[in-house]
C-alpha cells in the first residue's frame, strides 16, 4: 500500500484538461509526454497552493521548496498598504519556535516553516510563539501564515477546477472571474483584488468538466493578499449542486480535506 501524503499528490492542467490525482512519478512522465515546448501552456497544483504554477518551474528533486514558494509572494496593491501585521513583523525574524502536540521543535526559518504546515494533515496540533508577547498560539492567529498556504477551517473538500465566473457582485454589474478550487460548498477564484469579505456575487460557472453552465449565488468569506478570494454558496439548485459533488469525489480522493 502506498503511504504518499495527500500533499503529494499532483493535478495537471493543459489543454482545457484536467488530469490527476499524480504521485511525483506520474506527473513526471506526464511532463515528458507533453514535452519541454508546452510547460509553459501546462499547470500544476496540489493542496496547499493558492494558485496553480507553472510546469516550467516544477523540479522533482525540489519539489517542496518549489511548491511552497509559489505561494509566498504576496504584494500589496495600491498606495493605501495596511500597516505591518503581527505576522509580517514574523517574518523579519531570524527564526521561529514551534510546537507539535506541544513537544517543541528545533528552531526554523520561515521557508521551513511553510514547508512543514503545508506537510500537516491537520495544523491544529501545532502551536507558534508570538515573538512579541511570547505567548503560544494556534496557526490560524497567523493571518501571513494562513494566506500563504491557503489554510482555512472549511468543512467541505475543495478540489482543483478549470472553470470560469460571470455575473454581477454587490460592487460590480459586470465581473468576470477565473475558478481554481470548488467544493460543494463554495468556490476559490483567483487574481481577483476587487471582491472584499461580506460581498454577494450572483452569476453563472462555466467548465468543461459541467454538460451545462452552473447558477450561482454565493458570500465572499475569504480575500487574500495574493488575489484569491474564497466564496459560500448561498443559493445553488439541486442539479448544479449534485454536478459538483460529483466531480468532487471524482478528483478529490487523494487531495484531503482543507
Amino acid at each position: 500500500m502506498s503511504t504518499t501524503s495527500p500533499e503529494s499528490k499532483w493535478f495537471l492542467q493543459f489543454q482545457g484538461r484536467v488530469d490527476g490525482p499524480l504521485d511525483t512519478g506520474r506527473l513526471q512522465k506526464a511532463l515528458q509526454t507533453i514535452g519541454d515546448d508546452q510547460l509553459e501552456k501546462t499547470f500544476l497544483w496540489r493542496r496547499g497552493l493558492t494558485e496553480w504554477m507553472k510546469a516550467s518551474k516544477w523540479h522533482p528533486d525540489e519539489e517542496t521548496t518549489q511548491a511552497y514558494t509559489a505561494t509566498t509572494a504576496a504584494p500589496v496593491y495600491g498606495s493605501d498598504a495596511p500597516e505591518k501585521t503581527l505576522a509580517q513583523s514574523m517574518a523579519e525574524s531570524s527564526s521561529y519556535r514551534v510546537q507539535i502536540n506541544f513537544v517543541d521543535q528545533p528552531l526554523m526559518t520561515k521557508p521551513e516553516l511553510l514547508v512543514l504546515l503545508a506537510k500537516q494533515q491537520d495544523v491544529s496540533t501545532i502551536s507558534i510563539q508570538d515573538p512579541r508577547s511570547k505567548e503560544w498560539k494556534e496557526v490560524y492567529a497567523f493571518p501571513d501564515l494562513v494566506e500563504r498556504l491557503g489554510l482555512t477551517r472549511r468543512h467541505h473538500q475543495r478540489v482543483p477546477i478549470l472553470a470560469q465566473f460571470s455575473g454581477t457582485s454587490s460592487t460590480n454589474p459586470l465581473l468576470s472571474a477565473r475558478i481554481i478550487t470548488v467544493s460543494e460548498g463554495g468556490l476559490g477564484f483567483t487574481d481577483n483584488f476587487e471582491l472584499k469579505i461580506g460581498d454577494s456575487v450572483e452569476g453563472q460557472v462555466t467548465s468543461p468538466h459541467f454538460f451545462q453552465p452552473i447558477s450561482i449565488k454565493a458570500e465572499v468569506i475569504y480575500s487574500g493578499l495574493d488575489g484569491y478570494v474564497g466564496l459560500t454558496f448561498t443559493q445553488i439548485t439541486d442539479e448544479a449542486k449534485s454536478a459538483i459533488i460529483e466531480y468532487v469525489k471524482k478528483f478529490g480522493k487523494a487531495t484531503g480535506s482543507v
